[in-house]
């Protein structure tokens, strides 16, 4: 991700926002962040779970991201970055949702 603006992605013109339409836009985004924050914390207590538990193991699987990969799509980095925000939300670090991101 980005931390300035997007450029070169075409957008239409839109006229500026008032400060209470603005204030509705931050609200909603808020909102969502706060949704996904909330998924994550769902997704890295099953991540944990899972691989605590060994899941792989009964399916015939070889490893956690063979199982991550056959299942779910996912990289071997992805498998392990969701096993890292699993780990640090468990430890308190309420930043890591992002990283899933």
């Amino acid at each position: 991700m980005h931390d300035q603006d997007q450029g070169d992605v075409a957008e239409l013109a839109r006229p500026l926002l008032t400060a209470v339409q603005a204030r509705e836009v931050t609200a909603s985004l808020r909102a969502a962040m706060d949704d996904v924050r909330r998924t994550v914390a769902v997704l890295a207590a099953r991540v944990r779970d899972a691989h605590a538990a060994h899941v792989w193991t009964p399916p015939g699987y070889p490893s956690w991201e063979a199982y991550c990969a056959a299942e779910f799509g996912i990289s071997r980095a992805h498998a392990y970055r969701l096993l890292d925000v699993a780990r640090a939300l468990a430890a308190g670090d309420q930043r890591s949702w992002v990283e899933v991101i």
